[in-house]
């Protein structure tokens, strides 16, 4: 849990504290209001956080909590937690005969020895690793078995219970589950106990290698440890973050909204187990779209109880939050009169905040009562019997009611409040372009937020320059975006799917594809985006298939097979050629490749690879052009030893040779950006070299085997950039053959074109 600020409590607050211990003898606790536990901190980052009951033992059970490596080794308590209400703190559930520290407070448990998921730490004890960095989510894949008395687990395609009594933690290792039956890394789903059946039921979630990209509904038996499909004709559209509870009275499974996201869900679904159905419920009016909420049976009330969840935003600056909390609420829901009832709607100062976009952390009693985690611990206890009716009716919604982001996430934006497209007046100003001199566009509606650390390509047949960069820190969505050259207008094809928590994060989704078909940003997307003629289609080959962008169609496509090569997004490089897109990419068993992309199979093709061995690679410091006139490769590479120098591969022999070009010690450059210009026979990089105070545009002579510097004025695109303005890392640079024109991208959207005319350049030889 991150440290909390200093609140200052309400002495209404602290009163009902004081009551809901039992401090105040013999008096009721008030109601379906909040009391902070002050004393009941838990020191340490912690997020994603497994709490439940165990009726058992009546108490509250924090089961540990994803955490960072290097937080981990800080002071904390243990992961495991019961709250002693008596003392009003979460007390250390040691192991059986651990004596790592104090019954409260920070503990001395061993680490574990790396930051992969497994159940060993560092002295041989079991116990699931919480410092897994990468790609993992626990989110509510978790519930508690009230006839083995466990609580069992699913993520990481792993399965595991932990037992509260004994205190011991098992990694069940059924033969299969649903992670590995359909592939991918499976991520946001959620569990449920059906005690009637004796089974878990398993909905929810993406990132998986199915046709929807959800696992369907899946059952796990703790009796037999097997998990097993369920085939069911009609279920419920994909989504994510969306808890499923179970009805103890009717015996049957409800679900609630949902992320899917590009979309927020306000619909609601039972599941029948034992008929193997699911079936969508019509409510007169349910609680708005949302994801991220908790819903839980009421032992007492005998409702299904909803609190909190998250909404969108519409931001679009640098690391912006693209999730918020919603007003925290609680709703109940009646299986026999299949409506929503508001029951409160709290005020912010005086209750716990549901969290973004991950779920909210929170368990229910025997007798109703929550807890919640959420900048400290808090409590109260439901009284389901006086529901809001002017609340249920003004914060409602009509069931089915779906909520997207605005502005540049709609692709509707793009088309209002901007002058009509005049392709004629785009062209006149194309043609009267000065020469040896960049020119900014002054394009409406520029896609935000900034799309760094990327290149984009452009489709000559099409008139079309397509973007699909960023990642990181950048934007993290599943949708390129489109520049239509003759209208100097851009486009969005759809709202993109943004990956939750990978959204703005230091990691990327290990993974494939979205609900939708689309695929995931990678970290960063480099040169690893290029364009296949025959296809007419953005290439996108990082992940382990590559994937298709028709900018016409505004769709995505997907190779039929894996790629041959080792997916790697910072140095895979692709590049065009007439005969087909060309990847330079490591082999999986090792060693550096060529394949060129079959356009009728869309599957790659090794290149046969004879001579000299192919440059270093490292993200922006190496690049690729295709020189027409000889029908090369040329490669260039900044991070190998010949660096300046320029190694060709003859597309017809299939040799590659180091070239010793002159000037190469001035070439020692970033390379990322590289293309080739028939008409002058050079191959243009987006990078600078000095030379004394003049900074001058490189280019590589394919003649004369030398390299050259360019005196450009006007708009500069590298601007600042990096390494004192000689490279910028989220430019990306193309050549239009209709046009005879260089065109540029920067990270803000902005397009720049080039008139070159070598004849008329101040053209500086590089001895």
């Amino acid at each position: 849990m991150q440290s909390r600020p200093t609140v200052i409590i309400p002495l209404r607050v602290v009163a009902l504290t004081l009551v809901l211990f039992g401090i105040a003898a013999g008096q009721e606790s008030l109601p379906n209001t909040w009391a902070r536990l002050e004393q009941a901190t838990i020191n340490g980052e912690r997020w994603d956080i497994p709490i439940g009951y165990s009726p058992f033992s009546k108490r509250f059970i924090v089961l540990g909590g994803r955490t960072s490596w290097g937080k981990y080794k800080l002071p904390r308590p243990y992961d495991v937690l019961s709250l002693d209400l008596k003392e009003g703190k979460w007390a250390n559930d040691f192991p059986e005969g651990k004596d790592w520290g104090p019954g409260f407070g920070d503990c001395t448990a061993p680490a574990w020895k790396d930051e992969n998921f497994h159940f060993l730490d560092r002295e041989g004890n079991v116990r699931p690793n919480w410092t897994v960095y990468g790609t993992f989510a626990l989110g509510r894949n978790y519930d508690y078995d009230p006839d083995t008395k466990c609580f069992y687990f699913f993520t990481a395609g792993r399965t595991f219970r932990y037992d509260p009594i004994s205190r011991i933690w098992a990694d069940l290792q059924p033969a299969t589950n649903p992670e590995t039956a359909v592939g991918g890394t499976l991520l946001w789903s959620s569990i449920c106990y059906h005690h009637a059946e004796r089974k878990f039921v398993l909905f929810g979630g993406g990132n998986v290698q199915t046709e929807r990209g959800d696992p369907g509904t899946w059952t796990y038996s703790p009796a037999k440890n097997e998990w097993s499909q369920l085939d069911i004709a009609v279920q419920p559209p994909q989504r994510a973050n969306s808890q499923l509870a179970y009805d103890v009275e009717h015996q049957k499974i409800v679900l609630f909204g949902g992320d899917q996201l590009d979309q927020l869900l306000a619909d609601t679904w039972v599941l029948d187990l034992a008929a193997k159905t699911w079936s969508q419920i019509s409510a007169i009016r349910s609680p708005s779209p949302r994801a991220g909420h908790v819903l839980a049976w009421l032992p007492k009330a005998k409702k299904i109880l909803l609190l909190g969840g998250y909404t969108y935003t519409s931001a679009t600056g640098y690391v912006e939050r693209l999730y918020q909390p919603l007003p925290l609420e609680s709703w109940l829901f009646d299986i026999t009169t299949k409506q929503w009832q508001l029951l409160s709607r709290f005020e912010k100062e005086t209750s716990p905040e549901s969290t973004a976009p991950t779920p909210l952390a929170a368990a229910v009693s025997d007798d109703d009562r929550v807890v919640v985690l959420s900048k400290g611990t808090w409590i109260t206890r439901i009284d389901a019997s006086r529901p809001d009716a002017a609340g249920t009716e003004m914060f409602g919604v009509s069931p089915g009611t779906t909520l997207r982001r605005s502005g540049p996430h709609d692709p509707q934006w793009f088309l209002g409040e901007v002058p009509a497209a005049n392709p004629d007046e785009v062209a006149s100003r194309l043609a009267a372009l000065p020469v040896n001199q960049f020119v900014r566009h002054k394009t409406p509606k520029l896609p935000r937020p900034n799309m760094d650390w990327g290149s984009a390509i452009l489709a000559p047949e099409l008139d079309r320059i397509v973007r699909y960069s960023g990642g990181h820190s950048a934007y993290s969505g599943t949708a390129p975006q489109v520049y239509d050259i003759k209208t100097d207008r851009y486009s969005l094809p759809f709202a993109p799917e943004y990956p939750l928590e990978y959204v703005y994060s230091n990691d990327q989704v290990r993974g494939e594809w979205s609900f939708r078909g689309n695929p995931w940003m990678t970290g960063h997307t480099y040169k690893s985006t290029g364009y296949d003629p025959n296809l007419r289609s953005l290439v996108f080959a990082p992940h382990e298939y590559t994937y298709f962008f028709d900018p016409i169609a505004g769709k995505w496509s997907r190779s039929p097979e894996k790629n041959p090569y080792r997916a790697d997004f910072y140095n895979v490089t692709v590049c065009a050629t007439p005969a087909g897109a060309v990847v330079w990419a490591e082999r999986r068993q090792g060693g550096d490749g060529l394949w060129r992309l079959d356009a009728t199979t869309r599957a790659w093709r090794e290149l046969p690879l004879t001579g000299d061995k192919l440059p270093q690679k490292s993200p922006d410091q190496h690049g690729l052009a295709f020189d027409s006139k000889r029908n090369r490769l040329l490669f260039f590479s900044n991070a190998d030893k010949k660096k300046g120098s320029v190694l060709e591969y003859d597309m017809k022999s299939g040799t590659a040779r180091w070239l010793d070009v002159a000037g190469s010690s001035h070439a020692t450059v970033p390379s990322r950006e590289t293309v080739y210009l028939p008409e002058h026979d050079i191959v243009l990089l987006a990078a600078r070299t000095r030379i004394g105070e003049r900074s001058l545009w490189l280019a590589y002579d394919c003649t004369k085997n030398a390299w050259r510097g360019l005196d450009l004025a006007g708009d500069d695109p590298i601007g600042k950039g990096t390494s004192a303005g000689a490279f910028h890392n989220s430019v990306g640079m193309m050549y239009d053959p209709n046009r005879k024109l260089v065109w540029f991208v920067d990270q803000n959207s902005h397009v720049f074109s080039l008139n070159l005319d070598l004849s008329k350049a101040v053209d500086v030889p590089l001895e």
